[in-house]
């Protein structure tokens, strides 16, 4: 199997282990001292969002040709662009757990009208995930812009039926969050990182076959948009 392959593989199961961990027991375990958080929202911070940024790291490695991309000025910026995101990323993350959790253990959550109530609510569904959906939008489109400037001629339809799966369990992660979440952030993220990685996927001009990371976009964020619009909107 195609290295990039595995690493679509790698971000399938750890799309699949975050929703897993969400419904099981850590949930349940309030940790001391004054119940400062549970264990879920530990596991979260410090070891899953840790893993899917360790995962692009490896994309980034992949798609740059081990990293002789980044010897040119577009991809060292680019590359810098993705820094940028793993930040936004994970401290997006941070502040949203701490929030929700805070917010969903101490205030009634349909009902709160304290300040403090209020504070916690939007940084739970607003502030947390508006910067979490910016460094996710940071660390995918410049992955893709790199990729796009090495072609990856070994890539075949042999490989393809690994890559389409992998998009579709993906797209579910995608949708899981665009449809269902209480305000429209998700949505608009998944939206407008659909219209910039599908024009970048019609700009390629060749076999399209050979850009699998570009490939992979457009699969997951279509797929997971458009579900995503139609339950949101129907």
């Amino acid at each position: 199997m195609k290295r990039i392959n595995w690493l679509f593989t790698f971000t399938s199961l750890s799309v699949l282990l975050v929703t897993i961990e969400r419904f099981s027991f850590t949930t349940s375990i309030i940790l001391q001292p004054y119940s400062y958080l549970r264990l879920h929202e530990v596991v979260q911070m410090s070891l899953i969002i840790l893993l899917t940024v360790v995962i692009p790291a490896f994309f980034l490695k992949e798609v740059s040709h081990n990293f002789e991309a980044l010897k040119t000025k577009r991809g060292q910026i680019l590359s810098l662009l993705f820094l940028i995101g793993v930040y936004f990323y994970a401290t997006g993350n941070g502040v949203h757990e701490v929030a929700s959790y805070l917010f969903n253990t101490f205030c009634p959550v349909n009902t709160f009208k304290s300040t403090l109530c209020g504070s916690m609510f939007f940084n739970d569904y607003y502030f947390g995930n508006i910067l979490y959906f910016i460094g996710a939008f940071l660390m995918t489109v410049p992955l893709i812009l790199i990729k796009m400037m090495y072609p990856n001629k070994t890539f075949n339809r042999k490989d393809l039926p690994i890559l389409l799966i992998n998009g579709f369990i993906y797209a579910f992660a995608i949708f899981a969050y665009a449809a269902f979440d209480r305000v429209l952030v998700g949505v608009f993220y998944s939206l407008i990182t659909m219209i910039v990685v599908d024009l970048l996927f019609l700009t390629i001009k060749g076999k399209k076959l050979n850009y699998p990371y570009t490939l992979f976009g457009v699969i997951t964020y279509t797929i997971g948009t458009i579900a995503s619009l139609i339950v949101r909107f129907h």
